[in-house]
């Protein structure tokens, strides 16, 4: 069964349709990555999956019921979602911004109870943030603060997790550090993760399940190794190419035709 799955939906903002059909099944517990160029409708789908966005025809469906007939809190308890852009209050500890995480589980008559406290020491400790627990969420670095992103969605304790373009503005060592996480997860926890990337090459290495588009549609899913190849490189980015294995995980590597650098630089 599939938990999370797109049937026949249009998407769009201001009645301006940007997903015009679209079906799509995500694998439980694979990493899926969505890729494509600039303006193709990732982010789009990614929030119409996370119920930010309701179609304009078609659903999306989570645990066989319609996403937009289960209420916010229900939707958070089954679903985490580290969007693309985030804004922390002022002056709040690590600790304090990863317990929000529990909102979906407090209710009137639950408040904060030892099995909060053990799901927030627990995200702390699996995204390698517990000795910053103490600290202002302020005085982190881009990479120490998307951990803490992720570890406020691991304290939701959903098994679903979906990340819109989560390496975006860090350093190649740090997008390493949370895409390694990323994988954890999944192995670790069975977790089930679906991210935008915007690097080809990092997406071919972590994921296991690729879905590429153009202009609003899926043009190609599956396995990095048995979809990604030049003439698809080039019908979704317009990229001249060769596809290698990579030398150090034997995904494949896409390398841009000199023709194309030359082109670039001149």
């Amino acid at each position: 069964m599939t938990r999370l799955k797109a049937e026949h939906v249009a998407l769009g903002y201001d009645g301006r349709t940007i997903v015009p059909d679209l079906d799509l099944a995500i694998p439980d517990g694979s990493f899926t990555a969505i890729v494509g160029a600039n303006g193709c409708g990732k982010s789009t789908l990614l929030r119409g999956l996370a119920r930010l966005l309701k179609p304009g025809r078609g659903s999306i469906v989570l645990d066989g019921k319609a996403i937009h007939e289960y209420s916010s809190k229900e939707v958070a308890r089954r679903l985490g979602l580290l969007p693309q852009s985030q804004t922390a209050p002022d002056a709040i500890s690590v600790r304090d911004l990863v317990a929000r995480g529990r909102y979906p589980h407090q209710t009137l008559l639950r408040q904060w109870s030892p099995a909060d406290q053990r799901a927030v020491d627990s995200a702390l400790e699996l995204t390698g943030v517990t000795e910053l627990a103490g600290r202002l969420f302020d005085e982190l670095s881009g990479g120490q603060r998307q951990r803490v992103w992720i570890a406020l969605a691991l304290a939701q304790e959903t098994d679903i997790l979906l990340l819109d373009e989560p390496t975006t503005y860090l350093d190649i060592a740090h997008q390493i550090d949370v895409l390694d996480l990323c994988a954890r997860l999944r192995t670790e926890r069975g977790s089930t993760l679906v991210a935008v990337l915007h690097d080809l090459n990092l997406a071919a290495r972590y994921a296991t399940h690729l879905v590429a588009m153009k202009s609003g549609a899926i043009v190609a899913s599956g396995h990095p190794v048995e979809i990604i190849t030049p003439s698809l490189i080039e019908q979704v980015f317009g990229l001249p190419c060769q596809v290698i294995d990579d030398p150090e995980s034997g995904t494949p590597l896409v390398i841009p035709r000199m023709s194309t650098l030359k082109e670039v630089t001149s």
